[in-house]
């Protein structure tokens, strides 16, 4: 027990000495780096706002010097000057020109985030351009910009009265495309004084506040920046813009004012750029204040500290030693001995878990091998009972199970094992599982290109016949042949009597299932002899008289009729017939016992129809089942009966889709002029998803959705222009385009025309 105790104490010590090295080296390290530092705080302080406000203007002059040499390189492009004396814009080949000039424009906010947009005004057209846009002066202040503080009328004289050079309105509010800015106008006037222009640039006033703010004036403090004759152009911490900067008491790079009643310490620079000023102020008490409170904090924080860091250090080695003195308690004592050996076996551990982890994935991937054979023999069970409606359904499920059925003909024998009667006990089921797996071993090793074997429990085998190599019209006795000759070596070698029924031959896989029932039908009627132990559903000559009518062929019949296929049920419908009516000759009893079979059917089919009249079948239900009516004349009807109702079930889904149709063309017709109409609008509408309602208006009308919305938006507009004098903007504005940019080129691609040349064209006829 002292043993036990002296253990865990040696291990706590030596969890805890680490935790309390590392906790006074670095209580130490601090406190000296503090000591060498807290005295350089109060002088740095200063120092640090006056180099963080010439790192502003260094930037900030950089940003004005990129701002003017754009507006210099616009004002010297010789399409931007050339449209100065254009007086009438949308005459002649101006339009061209126009749209040429908007084109050449570069987007400098793609490169430059500093620029919120930049736009050229002509005195003379009115016009504005700007990269994507072309603006009468009404259009540019109603839909693309203006000032809050300033009307229409004084920001047309702002711009055109005075000739700009360099020239930087003060930050303001502006609503720029519908939002709300703060931005420093750049204005720079080019060509003839009287009627040139001017390029206007719109800097983002919020980056360079956001700038201002990094000096940390927050705190009753402000910063600000003016140009060379005192105009405020920038600033945060003031509450009154038309503050007299030049009443401001301050000289020189550092000096103190009084602001507010409160001293403050000022820190200002002059740009060498410009002429500019920035000037930021920060109170004294808040500078100063924290050396002195970092220097009577700090002891305090440093018994603090020790005193919880010594705690924490004996909690964290207690917490972190207590796994290991569990295992301690679990291992051997021979074990225990060397405690370093026990931590590094730690990683022993997570070696181990990882091993195991692998060890665990390569086992379920066998046991995903393993359950091939069973999503085969699913596949296998569905085709022989017709529960596939569709080829794409077989592939999918051939692709899970790894199986390849491709071929251009098929046929389905079952094997049969002679000598096994039911009732079944233990043993019986043991020999015939051991005469199956010889079965399916020689069958594997020699007809495995071109059969599949597939268990039906107890005594009976399905063999999946498929041509895999393109051979002769006599393909199904070359495999009775070679089957034969199967059959009589594995009578030989395994001892096993054999009998085998083959289903006629089909070209489709989905239509296996009534190869599968021609099988089970003459197994179960024809009579067999040891001298034939293969039988073929063509070659077999009835005793008894039926009719082949398999329960797997009704319920194929019955998901036809539902699923509305009339090429498959009116197929199926014949077959039957065919089947029951011409090749074989029904006394009149079996011909009416297989009319109430048909009669049953049609009652299943009407009470799995949903939305569709079926008065009519069953009045026709109860027809046939007359004993006055021929038998022959019975059956007639309920084929067409059957037929019937897939007609309804198929109309039934026409109709819905035609409703649809009809909804989401009178929702277009209604809401073209609307610039929000799109495919999201339309899913919403139709309470579906996009990607269904862009196939099914696809499919339903012939266009994409967008080719339609077109035509319709195309259709208005020339009637528009034809019979009213409205402006083409208005008329790009009410068909539901936000832009007459994107009108234009929609219009001309459509009509290989402008919509100017097409109303003057039909104006001139």
């Amino acid at each position: 027990m002292r043993s036990s105790s002296s253990k865990q104490a040696s291990l706590l010590i030596r969890f805890f000495v680490p935790y309390a090295i590392i906790l006074f080296s670095a209580l130490l390290v601090g406190w000296f780096a503090y000591n060498k530092t807290s005295d350089l705080v109060e002088s740095e302080t200063m120092k640090s706002n006056a180099a963080l406000l010439g790192q502003i203007r260094e930037a900030l002059d950089r940003r004005l010097a990129e701002i003017e040499m754009i507006a210099r390189q616009m004002s010297s492009e010789p399409k931007v000057q050339s449209f100065q004396y254009v007086k009438e814009p949308f005459g002649g080949e101006n339009p061209y020109n126009l749209l040429d000039l908007e084109k050449s424009l570069f987007d400098y906010r793609m490169f430059n985030h500093f620029i919120v947009d930049y736009y050229v005004a002509y005195k003379n057209s009115g016009m504005f351009i700007s990269p994507r846009k072309i603006y009468t002066m009404k259009q540019f202040y109603d839909l693309q910009l203006h000032y809050e503080d300033l009307t229409m009328e004084e920001w047309q004289s702002r711009l055109f009265d005075t000739y700009h050079y360099k020239t930087y309105m003060p930050g303001t509010s502006v609503v720029y495309e519908g939002k709300l800015y703060s931005v420093v106008s750049f204005m720079q006037s080019f060509g003839i004084k009287g009627s040139g222009g001017v390029i206007t640039v719109l800097i983002n006033n919020e980056q360079i506040q956001e700038m201002l703010r990094n000096i940390d004036s927050e705190q009753r403090g402000f910063a600000y920046i003016a140009d060379q004759n005192g105009n405020l152009i920038s600033h945060i911490g003031l509450e009154k813009e038309s503050i007299d900067l030049k009443a401001l008491p301050i000289e020189g790079d550092f000096s103190q004012l009084i602001w507010n009643g409160e001293e403050m310490l000022v820190t200002k620079a002059t740009s060498g750029y410009n002429g500019w000023t920035y000037v930021s102020a920060l109170p004294k008490t808040v500078v100063l204040e924290k050396a002195y409170y970092i220097k009577q904090l700090t002891f305090t924080v440093f018994l603090i500290a020790l005193i919880f860091g010594l705690m924490a250090a004996a909690y964290f080695a207690y917490r972190s030693s207590r796994p290991f003195l569990k295992l301690l308690q679990m291992l051997p004592v021979s074990r225990t001995e060397n405690n370093s050996r026990m931590l590094r076996n730690t990683v022993d551990y997570i070696r181990t878990s990882v091993s195991d982890l692998i060890e665990r994935h390569d086992l379920l991937k066998g046991r995903l091998e393993e359950q091939l054979p069973q999503m085969r023999s699913v596949l296998l069970d569905r085709l022989l009972k017709g529960g596939y409606t569709s080829m794409r359904d077989v592939e999918a499920a051939m692709e899970h199970a790894r199986l390849d059925l491709r071929a251009s003909q098929y046929a389905v024998g079952i094997l049969r094992l002679r000598g096994y009667h039911a009732p079944y006990n233990e043993e019986i089921l043991t020999e015939m599982d051991i005469v199956k797996l010889g079965i399916s071993d020689r069958i594997e090793e020699s007809l495995s290109h071109c059969v599949i074997v597939h268990d039906l429990g107890e005594n009976l085998m399905v063999l999946l016949l498929y041509e895999s190599e393109g051979r002769s019209d006599d393909w199904i006795n070359m495999m009775r042949r070679l089957l034969g000759d199967m059959i009589g070596e594995l009578t030989g070698n395994l001892g096993a009597g054999l009998y085998m029924a083959v289903g006629g031959v089909q070209t489709q896989l989905i239509e296996l299932y009534r190869s599968f029932g021609e099988a089970k039908f003459v197994l179960q009627h024809a009579r067999w002899q040891e001298s034939e132990p293969i039988l073929c559903h063509e070659d077999v000559e009835l005793a008894v008289p039926s009719y082949f009518y398999p329960s797997d062929v009704e319920q194929r019949l019955i998901q036809l009729v539902k699923s509305g296929n009339q090429t498959e049920t009116g197929r199926l419908l014949q077959q039957i017939r065919k089947s029951n009516i011409e090749e074989r000759q029904l006394p009149l009893a079996v011909e009416r016992l297989f009319a109430h079979e048909l009669c049953g059917t049609l009652i299943k089919c009407c009470e799995q129809a949903s939305g569709v009249d079926i008065a009519e079948e069953a009045e026709t239900v109860l027809k046939a089942s007359d004993a006055a009516i021929l038998p022959a004349d019975a059956i007639n009807m309920l084929c067409a009966s059957l037929l019937g109702l897939c007609v309804k079930n198929e109309e039934r889904k026409k109709s819905h889709n035609d409703d649809l149709t009809n909804r989401l063309i009178a929702y277009i017709e209604m809401h073209y002029s609307n610039s929000e109409l799109s495919l999201t609008v339309l899913a919403r509408e139709a309470r579906t998803s996009e990607a269904y309602v862009s196939y099914f208006f696809k499919e339903q009308t012939g266009l994409n959705f967008s080719d339609y919305l077109e035509n319709i938006r195309m259709r208005e507009a020339k009637r528009l222009l034809l019979n009213s004098g409205k402006p083409v903007s208005e008329i790009a504005a009410a068909v539901g385009y936000l832009s007459l940019n994107t009108f234009s080129r929609a219009f001309k691609r459509a009509n290989g025309i402008s919509a100017t040349e097409y109303r003057r064209n039909h104006e001139a006829g």
